[in-house]
């Protein structure tokens, strides 16, 4: 397995680890509404006890390493504050953490599409696991967007070793750029979230999308992983949301 170097810059300014209030709120809503009143109240007086107990008796271990042993890729968490982050939405983004594979394979295996007919993009690409990942299911190309430098070098370093090792027909990139900023490609694509902004950035990749489908109709599935603003999607006129769960949500371009 490569070793990964990692910076130590500092990101200034004020970073938001955790749900905004509104985000919060819309979480307790969906969660009753997924799995009923009484099991609601009984995940969140659970996790109360959790919180109470990690502040209180011995401090949670959220640091610990996580990777898939299928591919060299070494995905650690990662803090804000040491990514090296220049963009000002740095204050919406999230801390990146590594999603579990089964769930999404457990995604890509519930959208009836053929995966080599669409592109994939990973808004918030992390150090590319979700990028390889998608590398099995035949995608036309592969693009991850990233604005930690720190992270989307390590997401070309995790690229680079594993075409070494496996070899790859699709073209895999990771761009580190401003998923706000982002020009989505004009054919089929799947994009896939993993948390990764909230807020204002959150609907600023929004409005881009439906832009993009407005001027260029299709068919765009979006994998929303851990779903705060899942509320977003489902309020836009540009989407139909085909499957809701705490875990993620699926949603798909109405023109197409």
């Amino acid at each position: 397995m490569p070793q990964l170097a990692l910076g130590s810059s500092v990101v200034k300014g004020a970073v938001n680890h955790h749900p905004t209030y509104r985000n919060r709120l819309s979480l307790v809503f969906a969660t009753i509404r997924v799995i009923g009143l009484r099991a609601g109240v009984s995940h969140y007086s659970q996790r109360l006890i959790h919180l109470v107990t990690n502040k209180y008796g011995k401090p949670a271990n959220d640091e610990s390493d996580a990777h898939d042993g299928r591919f060299a890729v070494e995905s650690s968490n990662e803090r804000l504050e040491y990514l090296a982050i220049q963009s000002p939405n740095v204050k919406w983004g999230l801390p990146y953490a590594p999603w579990s594979p089964e769930l999404f394979d457990k995604a890509i295996g519930s959208m009836p599409i053929r995966t080599d007919e669409y592109s994939f993009v990973d808004l918030g690409a992390g150090k590319g696991l979700p990028l390889l990942l998608a590398s099995r299911y035949s995608f036309k190309s592969i693009t991850g967007v990233e604005y930690s430098k720190t992270l989307a070098d390590a997401a070309c370093m995790n690229i680079s070793a594993h075409q070494a090792q496996n070899g790859s027909r699709v073209s895999i990139q990771c761009i580190c750029g401003d998923a706000a900023e982002f020009e989505f490609p004009h054919e089929p694509t799947v994009v896939y979230l993993f948390n990764p902004f909230q807020g204002k950035v959150m609907d600023r990749v929004i409005a881009n999308i439906e832009k993009s489908l407005r001027a260029v109709p299709r068919d765009l599935w979006v994998i929303y992983a851990n779903p705060w603003e899942g509320r977003k999607f489902r309020r836009s006129p540009m989407f139909e949301t085909i499957e809701w769960n705490l875990e993620y949500s699926i949603h798909r371009s109405i023109l197409r």
